[in-house]
């Protein structure tokens, strides 16, 4: 479905009739009905036909709708001089044509248009544990919203763990999470983790997020939260890891069993 938000009936109808031979059609006058409209998902693309209005004022419709929703828009302006369309695609549109556009042309730029963003990988939505916020796409966390300042594997890590929250990662998945398929040995994993900790303001004795779980890795959770005795020395299998070797300190880790 096609949403076309015009500022003249006239106008407004020329674009839905060309549209409707291949898209269902809503209409709009308005930007407020516009924003109300898209917020429900149910739209593949915006047609903005603003023939009369301003190039100042079609920029900021089409910085005011990507703000409301992620959503291909292909503006109708006649603004058409090269610093109009620059300012125009700045703001967020996919397409800029002039308003007498033929019919064929509008309609070929409209399906190529929603099949580019049908194609597009979906952006991974923020993932919000407790009061930490972690947005992918933009590599921003924010902790009781103040900006954590992460560097890049810091927040590999911490993505990594927020991503599965509550599921315990070993040694060698950390490793694979900060290096790849490269072995940078055992206490620059210690090391991150540790950073990360006092970062996210808190010790291996206290955790608020950072759990070590003994005899198996590291897990994020908020603390209080499905704990069931196997965080710190309370339980879960021996293994490689001990309670203190994501911790603070000089304390140093202990060896696998046979190894």
């Amino acid at each position: 479905m096609i949403l076309v938000l015009s500022d003249g009936v006239e106008a407004g109808s020329r674009a839905a009739t060309i549209l409707q031979r291949s898209y269902l059609i809503d209409r709009v006058m308005s930007l407020k009905e516009a924003k109300l409209a898209i917020s429900g998902g149910k739209y593949v693309g915006v047609i903005l036909n603003m023939e009369s209005a301003g190039r100042e004022r079609v920029a900021a419709t089409v910085k005011e709708l990507v703000a409301a929703r992620s959503i291909p828009i292909l503006v109708l302006t006649v603004h058409q001089d090269e610093t109009d369309i620059v300012r125009i695609f700045h703001a967020g549109a996919d397409e800029c044509l002039p308003p007498t556009v033929p019919g064929v042309e509008l309609l070929a730029r409209t399906r190529a248009m929603v099949r580019r963003q049908a194609e597009r990988p979906p952006v991974e939505a923020d993932i919000v544990v407790g009061a930490l916020r972690i947005n992918p796409a933009a590599r921003v966390a924010t902790l009781d919203g103040c900006l954590l300042k992460l560097a890049g594997r810091e927040f590999d890590l911490l993505l990594a763990l927020a991503r599965r929250p509550g599921h315990t990662f070993d040694r060698h998945d950390l490793q694979k999470v900060l290096w790849g398929a490269h072995n940078s040995g055992r206490a620059n994993v210690n090391a991150y983790v540790s950073r990360l900790r006092r970062k996210l303001g808190e010790i291996a004795e206290r955790p608020r997020f950072l759990h070590t779980v003994y005899g198996r890795g590291l897990k994020l959770q908020v603390s209080g939260v499905g704990q069931g005795g196997q965080l710190g020395r309370g339980g879960g299998q021996k293994g490689p890891f001990v309670a203190s070797e994501f911790g603070e300190g000089n304390l140093q880790p202990r060896s696998p069993v046979g190894s």
